[in-house]
């Protein structure tokens, strides 16, 4: 074997089993083609009128402005009013699950649900806040109040669009009563009125159209129950709120409360663990103190201290109590590991950008220089506020952002970093620095207490052990968070060996109290928590699953124990994330192994003891997981690596040479994404038919493939990826897909893939199709029992998708951009469908949005309609 150039990225061996990973820090695989900006059409923006009823009469504005609001309480839910009589066969359909909304919109259907209510929505959705769409029309029954109670409770702001008649439905009466309640009793409830069409004075009155509402009120409930709905009226009614007179001021409202409700939610934004916020009120205001609010120009403090401290929970503690106060905002988390990736500042400076512009920023940038001036002429014109966390010596500030005394005046910048003496040299070394100091022993118990019991202090007969506990953890956050979950509900003999062990460890090494956690684990759970720690940080959680399995390993359980003791985390895209301490904590363990022998060890990730470890071929037939990048292997490769399980490769040279006798006889997965100059004679496509155990496997980006390459005939694969970057070649616009043989296959991405047609295996359980301008057809999907989640977009050739309504067992479905008209008939059968997103769409016919309703377990899915031209039908 000869190591021809380049950089190899991982390597991993088991030894009895033992586990080698070796990973180098430069070369990172090129990034996903950028998708295209999603826009939504509103009505144009015209001037509306602000209202305030009044014993005095209506105050009028001529413009639109943020509105004052008072705040309420929860009451109990109550039941619905009895003695109806009435025949109202009002009823609602709750999306399920069941989430937490930030805003509850209440209506009345036929006056306002494809209209004002409708742009409302999508101006709200399209600020990413959690929005509760109620629509009177749409109810069911009234087993549903208990949970419009709930969604009533969970949102933080009450919408209710008053229009002429809102008051004849008694569920909106309801919902207005239980708004009213939990704005007197409980703080943080924000009533914001919208008077469509009516007059507020007959709101708060109750006359006009109200008055008739109520004559038919007094005869078919109990007087108790219309008194409560006047007085609910009244007072919300004497609200300010808008007032919207003609459908030509709707897109203007909508926009407006939009905003309002943007603002008020940035309030409180996104961070809301408040598990963490214990003992830092004096922190928060320090750091308040030093960003001087009331000062002119644009100001910068910076947090430091010891990995753990709690910076971070600062930093946002302090975004939250003061982020409602700027015109813009943004928390850029996780900077130094950012930093390390391909075009890792573009990726900060595209993150800045869409939090900055409330929108997705997709579009392209060429150049940190290019972004830079995008920052300087989109976002310096606003007063913001913004977060940099975890900055370390690759960030350079004006690199990235450009000059801080470009920016509008009272702009704001918070910055942590553990290295104190890199702050003092941002912004010509006025960075105002502030030190974040270990708990005090009070504090230190309040937050250990919340993790080993679940309350703010210990039981009696555990306070002593508590304490002591709380001593050794040298007021450590990241500390008494482990060591509290660690310990939860175990025995009080546990307790006290945990007890012993920490104070046998050095208070200053703080990688031994967390290696407490680490030694309570069953091997198992052990080699899994490492194998994350040294190499699977940011890999998606299904991927790695595969391989554990194939060591006869369990995951699912692994995970949740770590899950559990805070060892590890799972991010929103189903991806590993991990502390720094406990990572270093976690790699310290392995380097232990063996301190001289590096080789000896069970996963090494430095670069040249990696490549003294290869070209040296130590301990190469434990082999488990080898990644390389930017490299390239010559020669005979004859027994050398014949239990290997992972293979991630990325050619990025070609000069002819390559391995021989490549054994993938033990193959889980093959990961050969960006290899751009992979070729269809490349000798390893012999290898891959011979790899009888391959689940997955990636050819993403491989774009100097013309053709697909015989797969393993075991049919044992279950994932496969072939999206790629159309735009830069031309692979696959002569083929014809045809996988209908890979009975095992169960994911499909043919993503920005340029094929003509396809055929589709009946075991696929997720098929995405998106942006294929070539692809001509589709095969009927009927046959696809198991399939839950299915997108196709951005398929102009195709006229058409048949057999939707086999598909009983889809969850989420997705299709945008459609040149004619989509026929999907039989929405109706798909009984577990939870999301249903159409974007951009050309004319849909109405009976494609109809759904069943013959039966009592039927789901109502989630519909988001984005830009629709037109909708078809009677």
């Amino acid at each position: 074997m000869n190591f021809i150039r380049g950089t190899v990225m991982a390597i991993v061996l088991l030894l009895q089993p033992i586990v080698l990973l070796f990973k180098l820090l430069f070369g990172r695989r090129a990034q996903d083609a950028p998708q295209q900006l999603q826009a939504i059409n509103h009505s144009a923006i015209v001037p509306a009128t602000v209202v305030a009823d009044s014993e005095d009469g209506i105050k009028n504005s001529n413009n639109i402005s943020q509105q004052s609001d008072a705040t309420g309480s929860a009451s109990s839910p109550s039941a619905p009013p009895a003695g109806s009589n009435s025949g109202d066969d009002d009823s609602i359909s709750l999306p399920l699950p069941f989430a937490e909304y930030e805003v509850f919109l209440s209506f009345r259907g036929p006056d306002t649900r494809h209209q004002f209510t409708d742009i409302l929505y999508r101006f709200l959705v399209r600020l990413k806040i959690r929005t509760f769409r109620d629509d009177d029309e749409l109810r069911t029954g009234e087993g549903i109040w208990p949970n419009l109670v709930k969604a009533i409770g969970q949102s933080k702001i009450h919408v209710p669009v008053m229009s002429e008649t809102y008051a004849h439905s008694k569920w909106c009466l309801m919902e207005l009563s239980e708004m009213a309640k939990r704005r007197k009793q409980e703080k943080g409830h924000i009533i914001l009125p919208i008077f469509y069409m009516t007059n507020p004075r007959d709101v708060r009155h109750q006359t006009g159209p109200y008055q008739s509402a109520f004559q038919q009120h007094d005869k078919d409930f109990d007087s108790g129950t219309v008194q409560e709905w006047r007085a609910a009226l009244n007072e919300i009614g004497a609200l300010k709120g808008w007032h919207v007179k003609s459908k030509d001021e709707q897109g203007a409202v909508s926009e407006c409360v939009s905003d309002v409700v943007w603002s008020h939610l940035s309030k409180n934004d996104n961070f809301s663990d408040t598990d963490e916020l214990v003992g830092i009120d004096d922190s928060v205001e320090a750091v308040v103190e030093k960003l001087s609010l009331d000062v002119g120009g644009a100001a910068m403090v910076g947090l430091h201290g010891l990995g753990g401290i709690g910076k971070t929970t600062i930093a946002r503690a302090v975004y939250n109590k003061i982020s409602a106060r700027f015109d813009r905002r943004s928390f850029l988390e996780n900077i130094r590991e950012t930093q390390q990736q391909k075009d890792g500042g573009i990726s900060l400076q595209k993150k800045l950008i869409s939090n900055s512009m409330r929108i997705d920023y997709v579009a392209p940038i060429n150049s940190v220089e290019e972004g830079r001036r995008i920052i300087q002429d989109r976002v310096s014109q606003f007063k913001v506020l913004i977060i940099l966390d975890d900055v370390d010596e690759s960030f350079k500030f004006e690199e990235i952002l450009g000059n801080s005394g470009n920016f509008a005046c009272g702009s704001r910048f918070i910055i942590t970093s553990r290295n104190m003496k890199l702050l003092s040299t941002f912004n010509e070394s006025r960075c105002k620095l502030y030190e974040v100091r270990e708990m005090g022993p009070q504090l230190s118990l309040q937050l250990f207490c919340k993790y080993a019991f679940k309350t703010d202090s210990p039981p009696q007969d555990f306070t002593t052990l508590s304490e002591k506990i709380v001593t050794t953890a040298a007021g450590l956050p990241l500390t008494l968070k482990v060591v509290g979950s660690l310990l939860f509900r175990e025995e009080k003999s546990i307790w006290e060996d945990k007890l012993s062990m920490l104070e046998k460890a050095p208070q200053k090494e703080v990688k031994e109290r967390l290696k407490i956690s680490y030694d309570a684990l069953e091997y198992e759970t052990k080699q899994i928590f490492l194998d994350v720690a040294c190499f699977f940080i940011g890999m998606e959680m299904k991927i790695a699953s595969y391989y554990w399995r194939d060591c006869k390993f369990h995951p699912v359980n692994s995970i949740n124990i770590l899950l559990q003791r805070s060892m590890l985390k799972i991010g929103d895209d189903n991806e590993f994330q991990m502390h720094d301490q406990m990572r270093d904590m976690g790699r310290a363990i392995v380097c232990e192994e063996n301190i001289e022998e590096p080789w000896m060890r069970s996963r090494v990730w430095d670069d040249k003891e990696g490549t003294e470890l290869l070209l040296n071929k130590k301990n190469l037939p434990e082999l488990r997981y080898f990644e390389a990048e930017f490299a390239e292997f010559s020669g005979d490769f004859n027994n050398l690596v014949p239990n290997l399980k992972w293979l991630r490769l990325h050619f990025h040279y070609n000069d002819g040479q390559e391995p021989t006798n490549f054994d993938m006889s033990n193959l889980v997965i093959l990961d050969l994404k960006g290899s751009i100059f992979l070729t269809d004679d490349w000798g390893g496509w012999s290898q891959i038919k011979m790899a009888k155990k391959l689940k997955v496997l990636d050819l993403s980006h491989c774009t100097s493939l013309i053709k697909l390459p015989d797969f393993p005939k075991s049919g044992s694969l279950e994932m496969l990826n072939l999206s790629a970057e159309i735009r830069s070649f031309a692979s696959f616009t002569s083929m014809e897909l045809d996988i209908g043989n890979l009975w095992n296959l169960k994911v499909l991405n043919l993503k920005e893939c340029a094929l003509k047609r396809l055929r589709l295996p009946s075991s696929l359980t997720t098929l995405n199709i998106s942006n294929c301008p070539y692809l001509e057809w589709i095969p009927t999907l009927e046959n696809l029992n198991n399939l839950t989640e299915l997108t196709i977009t951005k398929c102009s050739k195709v006229l058409e998708v048949r057999g939707i309504q086999g598909l009983t067992s889809l969850q989420s479905l997705v299709i945008d951009d459609r040149d004619d008209l989509i026929h999907l008939c039989g929405l109706a059968d798909l009984m577990r469908l939870k999301t249903f997103e159409i974007k951009e769409s050309a004319p849909l016919s109405r009976e494609a949005l109809l759904l069943n309703d013959d039966s009592d377990d039927v789901f109502t899915p989630k519909i988001i309609l984005y830009h629709i031209d037109e909708l078809q039908g009677n």
